[in-house]
């Protein structure tokens, strides 16, 4: 009896030891450190995802990919060019980064937005454009300079032909400046409400003159209009569950700051 456990022991061992190669094997190690399976499969499915298919060229690139990374790394370690004050720095802001990722992917999956919660603010906003009788959509293009003084001079530099959109690049301090100051289809009541009665009174190619908000001051040009029609709910969800997000972000954000000792020069 004992000598047949014995054998049964030692042939499970065996087959065990076979076995365990293919379920899980290191793809290398360079100088002592060993690269896991797991790096391997996770850039492995990342290509395979982009449509790459799975040969043994495929693998033997990510395989060299990873030895020449870790042997680029070995040497900067070697080198002490992590230990410089540029290098901590740089570091402490990428992990800072990492671990905001991190929570938030973890706040998200545990406070998720419910396809409730996504059919009740597009009822809600149905509901806000009824009332304000919204029946135009206008496309419109943006300079924001700070000043009045500043906004005067686009005004005049405007009127002696320059083009709207060589102004913006020039002139404007909004992130539209890259686009010419385009900013796309909007509603009125998505503008400030000085913005928002100016621009309902343009024609089309018309420029407001400048109007004081909280980032400078705006001169808007109407480059069309149309008539707006609601989305449906399937058109508009997912931009809703996006909206959702970052209005959860910020209320965390706030709420984090509440909490917090924040002392400030």
């Amino acid at each position: 009896m004992n000598i047949k456990k014995t054998t049964l022991t030692i042939t499970l061992v065996t087959l065990l030891a076979g076995v365990r190669p293919a379920l899980a094997q290191d793809v290398a190690t360079v100088n002592g450190t060993v690269i896991p399976d797991s790096q391997f499969n996770q850039i492995l499915t990342g290509a395979l995802n982009q449509g790459q298919k799975d040969t043994p060229e495929l693998r033997n690139t990510i395989r060299n990919e990873l030895i020449n990374r870790e042997l680029l790394a070995q040497a900067a370690s070697k080198e002490g060019v992590d230990k410089t004050p540029e290098a901590k720095l740089a570091w402490n802001q990428v992990h800072q980064n990492f671990l905001i990722e991190l929570y938030l992917i973890d706040y998200n999956q545990k406070h998720r937005i419910t396809d409730e919660q996504v059919e009740a603010q597009y009822d809600k906003e149905v509901s806000q454009l009824k009332a304000a009788g919204v029946s135009q959509q206008f496309k419109v293009s943006l300079i924001t300079v700070a000043s009045q003084a500043e906004a005067n001079a686009v005004i005049a530099q405007l009127k002696k032909g320059e083009s709207f959109e060589k102004v913006a690049r020039e002139k404007s301090i909004d992130t539209s400046k890259a686009q010419g100051g385009v900013v796309g289809w909007v509603l009125p009541v998505q503008l400030t409400p000085e913005i928002g009665a100016a621009v309902t009174k343009l024609n089309k190619g018309g420029v407001t003159a400048p109007i004081q908000g909280p980032s400078g001051w705006n001169i808007v040009k109407l480059d069309d209009k149309r008539p707006f029609k609601v989305p449906t709910f399937a058109e508009a969800q997912n931009q809703l569950r996006q909206q959702l997000l970052q209005q959860q972000r910020i209320e965390l954000i706030n709420k984090l700051r509440s909490e917090a000792k924040i002392n400030t020069p």
